[in-house]
């Protein structure tokens, strides 16, 4: 996979579920939300073109 910058468009809920993480400090919720959401998108912007 060849890697390239990508800009990522979030869903309301995920900007709060981001804001969330910042404010509860939580490792593991952060970790879960990078897995299901940032890395899905990521690849997705990344498969483009």
């Amino acid at each position: 996979m060849n890697l390239k910058p990508v800009q990522l468009q979030l869903e309301t809920e995920e900007v709060r579920c981001i804001l969330q993480v910042a404010l509860d400090e939580d490792a593991q919720q952060a970790l879960d939300f990078v897995k299901t959401v940032l890395a899905k998108k990521v690849e997705k912007a990344l498969q483009r073109h």
